[in-house]
């Protein structure tokens, strides 16, 4: 009877764990500190914005002056440094490493024109209180010096913020950059 009673013991358990699962369910964390889902304030997520648009500006425009004085070795680390109060010392390092202040330069140069940002748009796509997330788009106009408009290339993407040093900067901007790298790498024919 004992190995009747056993056996029940052990089949009434297997059966009720494979029916039945034990879902392990964490404790609710009391200390507000690891709290992360506190949105952004608005004047961070306004902050965000504005610093988008700034930032996207001074980037993409190629004006006369930046034609001539910045395809040399010095004006390309001068350009860099423009771009150093918007991102964080990681993203300005893989920024200036991976030539990504060149790019505009490079392209206009290869279509022999000048580059400005028009219609930009930004908004907040999600905001933590250690992070925002910003969406824009924009249209990358062409002119020749005289202003006449050659051609223009729509670019989105997302600009992801983090505060560092006390301060709301960039950590990463993702857009459609092929299109860009396509005019300097691509022979014309």
């Amino acid at each position: 009877m004992s190995a009747l009673l056993l056996s029940g013991m052990i089949m009434g358990c297997t059966e009720s764990k494979t029916s039945d699962p034990v879902q392990e369910i964490p404790p609710p964390t009391s200390d507000p500190s690891m709290v992360t889902n506190d949105k952004a304030t608005a004047q961070d997520e306004q902050k965000a914005l504005d610093m988008s648009l700034e930032y996207k500006k001074k980037e993409l425009t190629v004006d006369y002056a930046d034609y001539e004085d910045t395809l040399t070795v010095e004006g390309l680390l001068a350009k860099g440094e423009t771009m150093k109060p918007f991102l964080t010392e990681k993203n300005y390092e893989a920024y200036m490493a991976n030539r990504y202040a060149t790019l505009p330069l490079m392209v206009a140069d290869k279509e022999k024109a000048l580059l400005h940002p028009e219609n930009i748009l930004v908004e907040i796509k999600e905001s933590k209180n250690d992070w925002i997330l910003v969406e824009y788009r924009l249209n990358l106009v062409f002119t020749d010096r005289e202003g006449k408009q050659l051609k223009n290339i729509p670019l989105s993407g997302d600009i992801t913020f983090l505060q560092d040093q006390g301060e709301w900067r960039i950590q990463d901007d993702t857009y459609n950059i092929k299109d860009l790298q396509n005019i300097v790498y691509e022979a014309k024919e």
